[in-house]
Parts: structure tokens; C-alpha cells; sequence
């Protein structure tokens, strides 16, 4: 369930991309669980490789979104 709230992401496509050659150079960020942003989905799926970790998608785009407690609102 996509809309389920409890915070463990969404998987990224790892298979997508072939993480022994590298991946490509465009911005297309994502935000990992770990709260790191990542430049796109691939050197998300790198980093998992090499730290043998299971980080995964919380959102895409950037990590910081206003929170609605702050006292000064974003337009």
C-alpha cells in the first residue's frame, strides 16, 4: 500500500540499472530512509551495494519539507 504511513519507503528499482558499470549523472533526487539525500535512484542502489544496506525510497525529491509546526510558513 503506497499511501501506508509507516515510514518504510518504497523500493528502489535496483535492477533497473547496472551498478557494476556506474550510473548516470543526472539530478533526479530522491530522499533514502536514512534521510540522505541521493542524487538519483541508481547511486541510491550503489550505496546499498557497497554498505550492504537496505535503504530505501521515503520520497522523491528533496528531503526537507516545512514542517507544518514551524512558525513561518513556505510559499
Amino acid at each position: 500500500d503506497p499511501d501506508s504511513a509507516d515510514g518504510t519507503g518504497t523500493e528502489a528499482a535496483c535492477g533497473n540499472y547496472n551498478l557494476k558499470k556506474g550510473c548516470v549523472r543526472i539530478f533526479d533526487p530522491v530522499c533514502g530512509t536514512d534521510n540522505v539525500l541521493y542524487n538519483n535512484e541508481c547511486l541510491l542502489c550503489v550505496q546499498n551495494l557497497q554498505r550492504n544496506t537496505n535503504v530505501r525510497i521515503k520520497k522523491r525529491g528533496m528531503c526537507q519539507e516545512p514542517s507544518p509546526r514551524s512558525g513561518f510558513t513556505e510559499n
